[in-house]
């Protein structure tokens, strides 16, 4: 397996007092208790050169210290790293379009929602509202089929971007009838498994239950959730949801991002091509409200990517607290992983302005 090198940065051109402010700013969200603890990682040129764990896994029920292989519940970093590649894969597969209909593998989808369109799902473009409490009155995969069906669209599906869960509930939905099998086992056997990501999948094996950091106490489960999906509606259809489930770590998702960033290629073996990787991160909204790509947010105002990144980024957050970003101009990845719900998700989410100047100065090391 062709495991991804640390290499002193100052190796490869980086000028480490610089890059050290990255690791500062981190330290200092702890303090200022915007997160428990966090673990950053920089990929450039396909090396590790920084990886930083600072700060607490858990507050409560007891303190205890991060590491670097610390799990984290990636919130919706899963519709990118699991879901949007599963996609990708089918579609290179031959088994489906971004122009097929939702309506063409579910029937029940009609009226309005007949001209919804996969690339309308993947571009958070669909007409679906962004979120609702589903979850409530639905137990399993067809009872979530159902009620998306009867859900009414918000707006003209392609009139613009509204960011929806429930979109991507569905687009994991349809992708698992495609494939004839759930999203967790295809991903599995497709990506995971075979690029070495060994600490990511949906709903974690026990056994690894000391290495997650926890997220918040949940008055509906009463208990503090641990190694469980945080979100609420991919709880409630088994932990595997197209809109969130997944955990990894840092070098897992490291591993990923080599892979994107070598044309989807690593360790001779070929996920997705240069064709696809293009598509993907194209701007598919440049004439709407906010810049997508297929899965993937694109640089724009406010990025959570923050002010340095080229024009050719691309990335994703979670509710969770956690962040991915990528540029193939400057062979770069950027991933931090807090759980800045834990305890609780009340409060000033001080992390959301951490991922970008995190970013800022990470990318302001660089040659």
């Amino acid at each position: 397996m062709n495991e991804l090198p640390y290499t002193d940065p100052k190796t490869l051109g980086v000028d480490p007092n610089r890059l050290k402010r990255a690791e500062d700013l981190l330290t200092k969200a702890v303090e200022n208790k915007d997160t428990p603890g966090a673990v950053g990682l920089v990929l450039y040129k396909k090396n590790i050169i920084a990886h930083y764990a600072v700060g607490f896994r858990s507050i409560l029920p007891q303190k205890t210290l991060v590491s670097q292989d610390t799990i984290y519940d990636l919130a919706s970093v899963s519709k990118c790293v699991g879901t949007t590649t599963a996609a990708l894969m089918l579609l290179e597969q031959g088994k489906i379009r971004l122009d097929d209909s939702v309506a063409y593998f579910f029937p029940e989808f009609s009226g309005d929602k007949a001209h919804i369109r996969l690339r309308h799902l993947l571009t958070h473009t669909s007409g679906l509202p962004a979120w609702l409490p589903i979850y409530k009155n639905t137990c399993d995969r067809e009872s979530w089929k159902n009620a998306l069906a009867k859900t009414e669209l918000e707006y003209k599906t392609d009139s613009k971007v509204v960011y929806s869960c429930l979109g991507y509930i569905l687009l994991g939905l349809i992708l698992e009838k495609v494939a004839g099998e759930t999203l967790d086992s295809f991903l599995n056997r497709e990506l995971f498994e075979p690029l070495g990501m060994k600490d990511t999948g949906y709903n974690i094996a026990p056994s690894k239950l000391e290495r997650i950091a926890p997220t918040e106490y949940s008055p509906e489960r009463k208990y503090i959730i641990t190694g469980e999906v945080h979100d609420e509606n991919a709880y409630s259809i088994g932990g595997v949801s197209g809109n969130a489930g997944l955990f990894s770590t840092a070098y897992d998702l490291s591993l990923f991002s080599a892979m994107l960033l070598n044309e989807g290629i690593w360790d001779n073996k070929q996920y997705l091509t240069p064709h696809t990787l293009n598509l993907m991160n194209q701007n598919h909204t440049a004439h709407l409200n906010d810049n997508r790509g297929l899965g993937w947010v694109k640089k724009g105002e406010y990025s959570s990517g923050g002010d340095l990144l080229t024009e050719a980024s691309f990335g994703h957050t979670g509710f969770t607290g956690t962040s991915l970003w990528l540029d193939p101009k400057l062979d770069l990845a950027i991933i931090l992983l807090t759980n800045r719900v834990h305890p609780t998700r009340e409060g000033e989410n001080g992390v959301i302005r951490l991922r970008a100047l995190f970013s800022n100065a990470v990318v302001a090391s660089l040659p």
